[in-house]
């Protein structure tokens, strides 16, 4: 059974209305908070209620915040509730076992979102589109992805914004919710981090931490098998292998400060506030 919590949406500084989609993930969460905070009348689609009624209690209580559960496959769920919004944050998990999946689910979200009056949607991809197209299941899932969205979006270009995060911290999305929507129409955001080799990291780790961290290279082979331990299949943790080995892990994009107006964190920065 799915169910509606509804919560009346007093007068608020924005006549926007967002809705996320993967909404009490870490990323998802923080994009919900930060809309609240910006008193911005926001929807969170959830799979689990008690979850989310714990996760956003203090946001429940504004009353800018309404929660609405149902699941990627909640089809009449999701197109009801997707009403009288004007913009998405669509994030979807990759299913293991599906590959084609991610895309069908965004593609259908996508559609309905548009049809019902959506004019942006703000995509949630991965790094792996540029630097390794299809080549790997996790460039393959979300390359197709994107395809799918970017061809609804210009199916009509003057009503149907796209804006792509590949891949995401949580302020960036919150930026582009809530700025006009032709200022990042069409918009494809690579966000690179710094770059350290393995070794720099333990001595960094070790610096803020207190202790002593060793980095330890493991066999190839060795991290394959602890991946199809926990249960994923060789497609993904054949890639999951390649991305320490094969440079395709991006570049720093030290831009990004200009999208969420401050100056980026270092890795040693980032540790220091969350040790």
């Amino acid at each position: 059974m799915v169910r509606f919590l509804t919560f009346i949406w007093p007068m608020s500084s924005s006549k926007e209305q967002i809705f996320t989609v993967g909404a009490s993930g870490a990323i998802g969460s923080g994009i919900v908070r930060n809309l609240v905070k910006q008193n911005i009348g926001t929807t969170a689609y959830v799979r689990d209620e008690s979850k989310a009624k714990n996760l956003f209690k203090d946001e429940i209580h504004t009353g800018h915040l309404r929660i609405v559960v149902g699941t990627y496959l909640s089809v009449d769920v999701y197109t009801k509730a997707i009403e009288g919004h004007s913009r998405l944050f669509l994030l979807v998990v990759s299913d293991f076992k599906q590959s084609t999946l991610m895309s069908k689910i965004k593609e259908t979200f996508g559609k309905i979102a548009y049809e019902k009056g959506v004019r942006q949607i703000v995509d949630l991809s991965s790094f792996t589109v540029r630097t390794a197209g299809k080549q790997g299941i996790i460039g393959y899932v979300h390359a197709t992805s994107e395809e799918k969205l970017w061809k609804l979006a210009d199916e009509q270009p003057d009503e149907r914004s796209l804006v792509v995060l590949r891949p995401d911290i949580s302020d960036c999305p919150v930026v582009i919710l809530i700025e006009p929507i032709e200022k990042h129409d069409r918009c494809v955001y690579e966000m690179g981090a710094e770059f350290v080799t393995q070794e720099q990291r333990a001595a960094i780790f070790s610096k803020v931490l207190g202790k002593s961290i060793t980095y330890e290279q493991q066999q190839a082979e060795t991290l394959y098998k602890m991946f199809i331990s926990f249960g994923i299949p060789h497609s993904y943790a054949y890639d999951l292998v390649s991305f320490p080995i094969e440079p395709i892990n991006g570049h720093v994009t030290p831009q990004i400060s200009i999208l969420i107006n401050r100056p980026l964190r270092s890795l040693k920065e980032w540790l220091q506030e969350n040790a």
